[in-house]
């Protein structure tokens, strides 16, 4: 059985390349399943999806820890200890990254490939952040046994559902065979039944409801979740063109561009969740878009 694990961000449709990878494996002839996990998150919140694919029947359940291969489709969760993209990772997973470069650190100890993904779907889908057909695409590479044109055929069966457009397909087809002529079959090995063994069950016990139930007692607590690390795109004020008309102060709809006490916008990127609507409204085009990458050494 091969275990992938899927990471990035909503919106980036990590769902779906879970879903078209689970048909390309289930159009090749192999037993599938797969499935997302996330929660009320809005878009840039971390998402995860799972795909299992199998000779025989597939009789686990639940979330993958000990996965055989990790698609991580945004560098930034390597920072983000709440995702935990490397969880369950050993040296026999592979693990690929959507980077246009191989972070030593990880090289040192895992099978690390990577590819700029984010070009590749900027210039085939003129879209910089969807990402579904693309990893799943690289997914289907590293297993080496899935067919390209039965991975084409899984994928317009499910963009289909989508409602996609017709030059949308195309542009996607384009991607994918790029994808499979640059991602080379990875080396997976066999797991023991040992790692992947489930632990016992669990008896919980019954607590009184004030400890039980998610009962948040202290009001106001929502500044103490960060939310700048959803961010994919960050917004940068050109302060020396800015004519403090403050649009972007008053559209801002999570209220994060505050005040100098010159009266100038500044942007906390604490909280900034890169939604870019300060850019789109801004009248004389002062605020750039630029790229989120990685810090992870």
């Amino acid at each position: 059985m091969w275990r992938v694990r899927i990471h990035g961000r909503g919106g980036q449709g990590i769902k779906t390349a879970g879903q078209i990878l689970g048909t390309a494996g289930f159009y090749s002839g192999y037993q599938a399943q797969d499935f997302p996990l996330y929660g009320a998150e809005r878009r840039g919140a971390p998402v995860i999806a799972f795909t299992r694919i199998s000779e025989e029947d597939i009789l686990e359940r639940g979330p993958i820890s000990s996965p055989d291969i990790i698609l991580i489709g945004d560098e930034t969760l390597l920072n983000d200890p709440q995702s935990a993209p490397l969880c369950g990772a050993d040296p026999s997973t592979v693990i690929f990254i959507n980077s246009a470069r191989i972070p030593d650190q990880l090289s040192e100890k895992f099978s690390v490939k990577t590819a700029d993904l984010t070009e590749l779907c900027l210039k085939r889908l003129n879209n910089r952040s969807i990402y579904g057909s693309a990893l799943s695409a690289v997914g289907a590479c590293l297993l080496g046994t899935i067919d390209l044109q039965v991975f084409l055929l899984a994928m317009e069966d499910e963009l289909t559902q989508h409602g996609i457009s017709h030059q949308m397909l195309k542009g996607n087809i384009d991607l994918v065979s790029e994808i499979f002529s640059i991602i080379e079959p990875a080396v997976i090995s066999q797991r023991t039944e040992e790692a992947i063994t489930a632990k016992s069950l669990v008896s919980p016990s019954l607590l009184p409801v004030i400890d039980g139930a998610p009962i948040i007692l202290n009001p106001g607590n929502m500044v103490l979740h960060k939310t700048g690390n959803w961010r994919v795109e960050r917004p940068e004020i050109d302060l020396e063109r800015c004519n403090d008309c403050l649009i972007c102060y008053a559209r801002c709809p999570d209220g994060v561009i505050g005040l100098t006490p010159e009266g100038r916008p500044e942007i906390n990127y604490e909280y900034c969740k890169g939604c870019m609507i300060c850019a789109q409204e801004c009248a004389g085009h002062f605020i750039q878009t630029v790229r989120e990458t990685g810090t992870f050494p």
